[in-house]
């Protein structure tokens, strides 16, 4: 059932990255399907569970020097 199947879209220059990273935990590449004029992705839910991309690392704030506000 497509119906729920996910939309994956990836970021500007990202789309050939992600297609790989797809089909290489898609148990069949019919599971990855393209959308939006090849550049998003349809997934079955078990797929979606597995692809999850790195998330963006955090920016700390710069520590402070003592005797700085």
């Amino acid at each position: 059932m497509e119906d729920d199947w996910i939309t994956v879209i990836p970021g500007p220059g990202e789309v050939a990255e992600v297609a790989r990273a797809l089909l290489a935990l898609a148990a069949s590449p019919a599971h990855v399907r393209t959308d939006g004029n090849g550049s998003e992705f349809r997934i079955p839910p078990y797929l979606a569970d597995l692809y999850s991309p790195a998330p963006a690392p955090r920016k700390r704030p710069a520590k402070k020097k003592e005797g700085d506000e």
